[in-house]
């Protein structure tokens, strides 16, 4: 899957293991009560001492189970990557499952990435691409892109499609899903470190340039090593 031009590609499939709940003050007498019946009356398996470890775990447990629909494609903070089933493979989706992963990739980089930071880096790539032949004009340029993208709605709504998924692709949704809100994190952080269009000069050209060129976030590169003939949309490729 390909997206005009191919940036690095991004989600994140994070798996956490539910802890049975159990009370602190539950967690507390298990800790000082040293009586086993004490501790069995936590129900958490483990010995008399760890029961306030046991209650601990029982909130982080409480926090993954609202993650819960990341093995099913859930992204990172933005929210959940597409409707369609993470734990189908990339190259068993339908035609219409895969136009689906398509629509959702770009509804979520909308929905995900603030909307002057998306606008922000079109102003910067298109300076950059433009060969303003000084400072002045290069600012003017960036400017004039970056106003025309604070006036759309929604910037991504006329996304640039997606190229047709790999039938021999063996990952799953979920692992695309992961990249693609890796890579969205990835973007956010590498566009706020970038000059803007008031600051952007002939000499710092490159750091847009090098953007574009940086390595992708550990589990896209393992996404395109298990499907190298796929290619996911990018921020960087708008």
């Amino acid at each position: 899957m390909r997206s005009g031009r191919i940036g690095i590609v991004s989600a994140i499939a994070l798996t956490w293991m539910a802890a049975t709940g159990c009370s602190s003050s539950g967690g507390g007498n298990a800790g000082t009560g040293g009586a086993s019946s004490t501790g069995g009356a936590l129900g958490t398996g483990g010995s008399p001492g760890s029961g306030g470890a046991g209650g601990n775990a029982g909130s982080s447990g409480s926090a993954g189970a609202g993650g819960a629909g990341g093995s099913s494609a859930t992204g990172g903070a933005g929210g959940t990557v597409t409707t369609v089933s993470g734990s189908k493979s990339i190259g068993a989706l339908s035609t219409t499952e895969g136009t689906q992963l398509c629509n959702d990739t770009y509804a979520y980089f909308g929905s995900a990435i603030p909307q002057a930071t998306t606008c922000k880096w079109q102003g910067l790539a298109y300076a950059v691409q433009s060969s303003a032949p000084s400072d002045t004009v290069l600012q003017q340029q960036c400017t004039k892109q970056l106003n025309t993208c604070q006036q759309a709605a929604d910037p991504w709504a006329n996304n640039s499609g997606c190229n047709t998924l790999p039938a021999d692709c063996t990952a799953t949704v979920a692992e695309y899903s992961a990249c693609i809100s890796d890579e969205v994190t990835a973007f956010e952080q590498t566009v706020d470190g970038l000059p803007t269009c008031t600051t952007v000069t002939m000499s710092t050209t490159s750091s847009v340039n090098d953007a574009e060129l940086a390595a992708p976030p550990a589990s896209c590169a393992a996404l395109m090593n298990a499907c190298p003939d796929l290619y996911p949309p990018s921020p960087l490729s708008q």
